[in-house]
């Protein structure tokens, strides 16, 4: 089956075929990335580990899943209620909320040895990580499970922004003004040329090649932001000859678009799912499905797919890829902002109307740092007596498809609680989705106390 293997069909039309072991490795950008201006916070670090639950939205019955801390009962139970199955379930032995998933993993021989007699009794059983590094190659190899996605040394070649940009030259799709800079003098002349030159920008963004989640990320608005961003980016880079950056111009926009493909081990591409997102600055929020676009809009982002699909498994690529783009003003489309050669917050999302039966779907991601920790079931309660909570009857309403990621629990004793929420808001009219998300936008600043 393994040459066979296709994901998409997997979690569609052939459910009931083979056992997929799932790993929600976020974070793997760490490991493909040599530069790093990331800020480590441990609580948000916390929250975003706990981000894996919502790999359990396209589990299927006869699948594993690793996740570091089983989930509250009463959300797995709302999860069925839904129509969601649940699979096996296995955690690490030792329960520690910051140490990468993958790594916790590979420290316990009993789970290692779970997997590896799962792998010999089945022999359609395969793991799909949400991103392959070499934590993961290791883990596969020491239980003889097959893995699916590309080696890590492409992966991390593939989550490059600079090398995105070849891709889009060399595939002949429309790029952002702008080049890559080795310098900060560089960057200064490419800054004064954006905002001087037509096209005119009176904004600038400079990019780490690998950065993710909206890190590593320089919106420039005058010339103060970006001499303060160049010290920065020169004492984080200081030592070292081989450092680069992307400086493009930055587009006023009619749509940002999400579009996921899955390339198989034998070359298919897939274009699976394509979502408008909704960002704030550059930190994604939520997505909207479907996305209000144009049948034609619709069709040349699946040309897009697999135009760039079929480059990316000649070049050794194989697994998710989630592609960000935009649409200009003036209506131009930019295919390839960027290139995720891994799982991304969307793609989990991406296969909800198996349950939900084409309702409008507008999914959406908040910040929470309430005075008192919160739980699944506080804010579950707080949508039931708005009469917002989803109603699995009919599908209507707000579903919160995470558990841990809230906060409910303090790290170290500190009095300061961190957390995410993330909400499908679900109805038959976009008019009723943005009642219900307005209610719910009330009901989450009430937890945004900071």
């Amino acid at each position: 089956m393994e040459n066979e293997f296709n994901l998409i069909r997997l979690l569609t039309t052939q459910r009931n075929k083979g056992t997929i072991v799932w790993l929600c490795n976020i974070g793997a950008e760490k490991y493909w990335s040599s530069l790093s201006t990331w800020v480590v916070n441990r609580q948000e670090d916390i929250a975003v580990n706990r981000m894996e639950e919502m790999n359990l939205l396209i589990c299927r019955e006869q699948d594993i899943i690793i996740l570091r801390e089983m989930p509250q009962e009463d959300y797995l139970e709302d999860l069925r209620r839904m129509g969601f199955t649940i699979p096996t379930i296995l955690c690490p032995g030792k329960s520690d909320l910051l140490t990468p998933i993958s790594e916790l993993v590979l420290e316990d021989d009993v789970l290692l040895n779970k997997l590896k007699e799962a792998a010999e009794r089945n022999k359609d059983l395969f793991f799909v990580p949400y991103g392959v590094t070499h934590l993961e190659e290791e883990i596969a190899e020491k239980t003889g499970m097959r893995i699916i996605g590309a080696p890590s040394q492409i992966n991390a070649k593939i989550n490059d922004k600079i090398f995105n940009r070849e891709i889009s030259e060399k595939l002949g799709l429309t790029v952002c003004e702008g080049r890559v800079c080795s310098s900060a003098e560089e960057i200064r002349e490419e800054y004064e040329k954006l905002t001087n030159n037509k096209p005119f920008f009176s904004k600038v963004i400079i990019k780490e090649p690998k950065g993710a989640s909206g890190k590593g990320l320089y919106i420039i608005d005058s010339r103060e932001k970006l001499e303060s961003s160049l010290r920065l980016i020169t004492r984080l880079s200081r030592g070292r000859t081989d450092c680069k950056w992307l400086v493009e111009g930055w587009y006023s926009k009619s749509a940002d678009v999400n579009y996921q493909i899955y390339v198989s081990p034998g070359g298919e591409v897939d274009i699976f799912s394509i979502k408008q997102q909704l960002l704030k600055g550059t930190v994604y929020i939520g997505s909207k499905m479907p996305p209000e676009l144009e049948k034609w809009v619709l069709d040349s982002y699946v040309e897009y797919g697999r135009k760039i699909g079929r480059y990316l498994y000649e070049i050794g690529f194989t697994g998710v890829a989630g592609i960000d783009s935009i649409i200009t003003e003036q209506g131009m489309c930019i295919p390839i902002i960027e290139i995720n050669g891994r799982f991304t917050l969307s793609t989990y999302i991406s296969f909800v109307d198996r349950i939900l039966k084409d309702k409008k779907v507008l999914s959406r991601y908040f910040r929470l740092t309430p005075e008192q920790p919160l739980n699944y079931t506080d804010i579950c309660s707080q949508l039931d007596k708005k009469g917002i909570m989803i109603n699995p009857d009919n599908n209507e309403g707000i579903f919160i498809y995470t558990s841990g990621t809230l906060p409910y629990k303090l790290y170290n004793g500190t009095d300061c609680c961190v957390g995410r929420a993330f909400a499908l808001i679900v109805s038959d009219s976009w008019e009723k989705v943005n009642t219900y998300n307005s209610e719910l936008e009330r009901i989450m600043e009430s937890y945004s106390k900071l």
